[in-house]
């Protein structure tokens, strides 16, 4: 009986609580950040936890050019391994930050290493998962984002109703440092069998299947890019125009998932709720984000590109309409009650809308299209994101605290949500015509 399938969930296993160890470390700095607000001895405003942000924003953009390349020559298990220990050791350093310069240079540090977490992973799955198989396995590797964002925001949440925050930054970074043990032991870097892909004699699939996934190594093994060097890949790249979509499409995606960093200040001062209370309830965000990559399991890889094409359209249509509920719901004058479970649900669908476009199609295009510079395309396209993410760290925690606060943030939503429509059908529709081209 072969011994693929076991190897194969011994690494997504790896890959999954790995980088949801460091998914928590990286979320610590939203975590504690009502908190830290409430804090009198720090003295911060929201200006200054939309700074920490943004500036941890551009730690991961600069993490994602040096991690990218560094990836796709030191491979992706020691890549992922020194993200998981050094998260651990920089989650240590922000709790131990007695002021604002030092929350600051640690969360640039921890965004940074953070960042070597995706690249590390696309190693990890050009080399152990079948081409027609990445939609599926992405999508899982997905939910361990979303979903220790989930657990990690209620626990640590519930901790901080008894603890100081210190001790809990503490208590993520010894979860961190247990994960690392785990992976160092169970995680490799690719399979020792040359013929790990070659078809079942047995297969069942169908004719078409067949050829399929024989074609798609084919692809894998022949990449046009194979022989050339980093920068002969990265002249390629920017020659590409479905690079640029994806660049662009990323760049609104990432700022709409930003809103994550806002969500448990909005809702402390828009429903006057503690810093406990604030954090457990923005998990509502993580939880959509968690379930939309949960449903796109079961129907990414069995879609064709025009199908994905327009389900991802009408995801990001809804995302805008949730923005458009929470911008005007108290306009109609409904109790605080039914506002406050109104504006939960919004954020919810607008989380589970944008998740699937967000995390899974630029994934597979990187693999794909990138080939041996798969970490560095996957960086490079994640740069640009983070980029675009960290100016809206900057505006929004600017605009939450001008004078038009919470109505002039979700302003700016709105208009990014509505962008965010017409970036994903680009992109898609690309994929879309290149599909065609392929089979013609």
């Amino acid at each position: 009986m072969s011994s693929r399938p076991f190897q194969q969930l011994k690494i997504i296993v790896s890959m999954y609580l790995g980088y949801a160890a460091m998914m928590i470390c990286r979320q610590m700095v939203t975590i504690l950040s009502p908190a830290l607000l409430a804090d009198e001895s720090l003295g911060l405003t929201k200006t200054n936890i939309g700074d920490f942000a943004a500036y941890g924003t551009l730690g991961a953009l600069v993490g994602k050019l040096i991690w990218g390349p560094l990836a796709d020559k030191i491979g992706g298990r020691f890549t992922f391994l020194i993200g998981i220990f050094l998260t651990a050791m920089f989650v240590i350093a922000f709790g131990l930050s007695p002021n604002i310069m030092f929350f600051t240079g640690f969360s640039f540090l921890l965004y940074g290493i953070k960042s070597s977490g995706w690249p590390g992973m696309t190693k990890l799955i050009g080399e152990w998962y079948h081409p027609q198989h990445y939609g599926r396995v992405w999508s899982i590797i997905s939910t361990s984002s979303r979903f220790s964002v989930v657990l990690a925001t209620l626990f640590f949440g519930w901790l901080l109703s008894f603890m100081h925050w210190r001790t809990v930054a503490f208590i993520a970074a010894a979860f961190a440092l247990v994960i690392f043990v785990g992976c160092y032991f169970y995680l490799k870097e690719k399979p020792e069998d040359p013929n790990f892909f070659k078809e079942d004699e047995h297969n069942t699939d169908t004719p078409e299947l067949t050829i399929a996934a024989k074609q798609a190594l084919k692809n894998k093994y022949n990449h046009p890019l194979k022989d050339t060097s980093t920068i002969g890949g990265l002249i390629a790249f920017s020659k590409s125009p479905r690079v640029w979509l994806v660049v662009i499409m990323l760049m609104v995606l990432t700022c709409m998932m930003a809103f994550l960093d806002f969500v448990a200040i909005y809702l402390m001062e828009s429903y006057q709720l503690t810093p406990s209370q604030a954090a457990m309830a923005s998990t509502v965000f993580p939880v959509g984000s968690l379930l939309g990559l949960l449903a796109s399991i079961a129907f990414y890889d069995r879609f064709s590109k025009k199908g994905i094409r327009t389900v991802l359209t009408i995801a990001l249509i809804l995302s805008l309409l949730s923005v458009l509920t929470l911008q005007y719901l108290p306009l109609f004058n409904l109790n605080a009650e039914f506002n406050y479970l109104v504006a939960l649900a919004a954020i919810f669908l607008f989380a589970f809308s944008i998740s699937p476009a967000y995390y899974i199609p630029m994934s597979i295009f990187s693999i794909e299209y990138g080939g041996p510079h798969s970490a560095t395309l996957v960086c490079l396209i994640d740069a640009f994101g983070f980029g675009a993410s960290a100016t809206f760290g900057f505006i929004g925690g600017r605009l939450a605290d001008s004078s038009g606060g919470w109505s002039s943030f979700m302003n700016m939503l709105i208009l990014i949500s509505a962008v965010g429509i017409i970036s994903v059908w680009a992109f898609m529709h690309s994929e879309y015509k290149a599909a065609n081209q392929v089979v013609i």
